[in-house]
């Protein structure tokens, strides 16, 4: 039985490096998916399969890795509780809809109320950058302090 409380949100930002490094083709294939799936996550505006992210990212955290496809929705909120976004890729693909004008051609325009201004918005406080996670080049694990893979010497 897998246990996923394990998984944190290094181990999901290591399997995105990890997608990027490889290529969605192998990485998923590598996590027996021949395609995506619907729900996609979100980082960054790019989109990866949450299924073998979650599968590489578990692996990582227990030394056991599932099979991608054996990865239910249920799983989704183990995601959504480290921070990530979870979206259906068919909604995000789906055009906005256009909003009709609900006056009859040909008819007069109302005037309409003049607007009040709005107070100034405060100032938000300014948005500190995710850190860069250093891996070892061989075993692709997370680097410590010292810069040395305390796995691979």
């Amino acid at each position: 039985m897998q246990n996923y409380a394990l998984v944190t949100r290094i181990h999901v930002l290591t399997a995105i490096k990890i997608h990027d490094q490889r290529g969605a083709d192998d990485f998923l294939a590598d996590h027996g998916l021949d395609e995506r799936g619907d729900l996609v996550l979100i980082e960054r505006g790019k989109r990866y399969d949450y299924r073998a992210l979650l599968a590489f990212a578990h692996g990582k955290a227990t030394g056991t890795t599932p099979d991608a496809a054996d990865i239910g929705f249920d799983r989704v909120k183990v995601l959504t509780d480290l921070g990530f976004t979870v979206a259906s890729a068919s909604e995000i693909d789906r055009p906005a809809p256009v909003r009709g004008s609900t006056r009859v051609p040909g008819t007069p325009h109302r005037s309409a109320a003049p607007r009040t201004p709005r107070a100034a918005a405060a100032p938000k406080a300014p948005v500190k950058p995710e850190p860069e996670i250093k891996l070892c080049p061989s075993c692709f694990t997370q680097l410590p302090a010292s810069g040395q893979c305390d796995f691979c010497e």
